[in-house]
């Protein structure tokens, strides 16, 4: 009895190999060969016993998945989820050839949610933008030898499976290959299914104030609230290319004016701390840390900065020019349902206005607004979110701000000086439209806070030199896409009213710190006075400390 047990199982097991054997292969060649092109090809970021235990896992996978289709009885069934999950490999293998072939890493959760982020528009600007013509020729040709080879299996019946003792061999190798899998388990977050399951680990709640905690906090007593506190959050600007950092093209005129004139105050050694946009503000907007990453509690768990402004006695307003079109890049949405009063300047349907709606939408959609809340004798607390300088840069500011052009970049490489140009032009415009929020509050007392939610790489990358968008996984892509400009505005009635506050102001910026944005609400606790959150102090996350 026990031997046919064990005969029955047997055969189970070889039922891949001698049944299922050119699926098996096809499989293992589409989810080896990305990563195995991308370890050859990319940045060298997988060492050798990595990629190995990669190609072992994929070995091991393609197995279990093939094992799993063989014991279906319906050769209808089988057939379709058999095509599905081809399909499924051949679309990992397209991303991880894209990845290496372009941006020199691997397609990763950061490139998944970056990808998630976009609506259809900013999809269009993406693809014209980042992917040549000769890739898309070159994917299209993979996928045509695909259907060639499959129409040649259904047509000339190919089964291609392995007699017995082959059979015992190569699942003898397969067994090893699990084996490895078991001893290291971790190959899982960087094989195959790993990016798709990391996307599983980040969500958004439907309703923040679900998860409000009523946190307790302490303030100095001798500390008066300010009126105003202003929050612009930028997009995709990094500090190498503001002028008021070094830059030899005049990006930032108006930021210049406002520090020769005392009012604005430049910090350097500032990180972002992500290089895109969903987790750099869950990061900013709360106290969820990079340090909190591998913790089973999600970041709308942590104490939101909305919610501590709101115990702190003010009341939240947020303006926001970036569309929200997905359950992934909802945390605008989500943040800004948060406060008491919401303007989200771009929403679903609004194709047309995704081009054409510059951001000083955000200064004509909250003037008057702005004009009645100076009358009243609230605290208030405002959140400015932009669409900055988000690809395609050539859309992000009107023509009378195109101030740059390609013959302005003479010593770069020629295949850069328009991209180049056209960014300069959009930090340009920026500059323009941040300057005159700020002037919104010049006669209040107020205090507004610049930074965006992460740089770009902008040719900078020795391994990659002709990729300029969004940080990679790549350590030296990441770094430098999230090297960030974080300005200060102090109007003059706060700067006589907070004496104490400004000359903490003025001694960072004369004595720079390295800092990250993940602390951007101890900063902002740390200005208007709170002291600690839940008995945890806030003074040593604060960039003024």
């Amino acid at each position: 009895m026990t031997k046919k047990v064990f005969k029955k199982i047997g055969d189970i097991l070889l039922l891949p190999l001698k049944e299922h054997f050119l699926f098996f292969i096809l499989l293992c060649a589409l989810t080896i060969s990305g990563h195995v092109l991308g370890y050859f090809y990319g940045n060298g970021e997988l060492n050798q016993n990595a990629a190995i235990a990669v190609v072992m896992h994929c070995i091991s996978l393609s197995y279990l998945v093939t094992l799993l289709i063989s014991v279906i009885r319906s050769r209808v069934v089988r057939q379709i989820m058999q095509t599905m999950l081809i399909l499924f490999a051949a679309f990992d293998f397209v991303l991880n050839f894209y990845c290496t072939v372009q941006l020199h890493y691997m397609f990763d959760a950061d490139i998944a949610l970056l990808m998630l982020e976009t609506n259809p528009n900013e999809a269009r600007e993406f693809f014209s933008s980042m992917v040549p013509t000769w890739m898309l020729l070159a994917l299209t040709g993979i996928f045509l030898l695909l259907l060639l080879f499959g129409w040649l299996i259904n047509h000339h019946n190919l089964k291609l499976n392995l007699g017995k003792k082959t059979a015992l061999l190569a699942l003898g190798l397969i067994g090893i290959c699990i084996a490895g899998n078991l001893y290291r388990l971790e190959v899982w977050t960087f094989g195959p299914i790993g990016p798709f399951y990391q996307l599983t680990q980040h969500d958004n709640p439907s309703d923040l104030n679900d998860y409000f905690s009523h946190p307790k906090l302490t303030f100095d007593e001798r500390n008066k609230l300010p009126d105003n506190v202003v929050l612009i959050i930028g997009e995709s600007f990094t500090r190498c290319h503001s002028s008021l950092y070094g830059y030899d093209k005049l990006t930032n005129p108006h930021f210049t004016a406002l520090k020769d004139s005392s009012l604005l105050f430049a910090f350097d050694s500032i990180d972002a701390p992500a290089p895109q946009t969903t987790m750099s503000l869950r990061y900013m907007l709360s106290t969820y840390s990079l340090s909190d990453e591998k913790k089973e509690k999600k970041w709308y768990e942590y104490i939101s900065l909305i919610e501590m402004m709101k115990e702190s006695g003010f009341d939240c307003f947020w303006f926001g020019n970036q569309a929200c079109v997905s359950k992934h890049n909802g945390i605008s949405r989500i943040l800004a349902q948060a406060c008491d009063r919401q303007w989200m300047l771009q929403t679903e349907g609004m194709i047309d206005a995704y081009d054409t709606r510059y951001d000083i939408v955000l200064v004509d959609s909250s003037y008057q607004f702005i004009n009645q809340l100076n009358q009243k004798k609230n605290h208030n607390f405002l959140i400015y979110h932009m669409m900055g300088s988000h690809f395609d840069y050539s859309k992000r500011y009107p023509k009378e701000f195109a101030k740059f052009s390609k013959n302005d970049y003479l010593t770069e490489p020629q295949n850069h000086r328009e991209i180049l140009a056209i960014y300069d032009n959009s930090l340009y415009y920026n500059d323009y439209v941040v300057s005159r929020i700020m002037d919104l509050f010049k006669d209040t007392e107020s205090i507004v806070i610049y930074l965006p939610d992460h740089g770009q790489v902008m040719y900078r990358d020795p391994s990659n030199p002709d990729y300029y968008s969004h940080g990679t996984g790549n350590p030296v892509a990441h770094a430098l896409g999230i090297d960030i400009p974080f300005f200060v505005y102090a109007s003059p009635l706060f700067q006589q009213k907070h004496p104490d506050v400004m000359e903490r102001i003025k001694n960072r910026q004369e004595h720079p710190k390295s800092w990250n944005s993940e602390d951007l609400p101890y900063f902002i606790m740390d200005l208007i006075g709170v002291k600690t959150i839940n008995g945890e102090e806030v003074r040593p996350r604060s960039v003024l400390n």
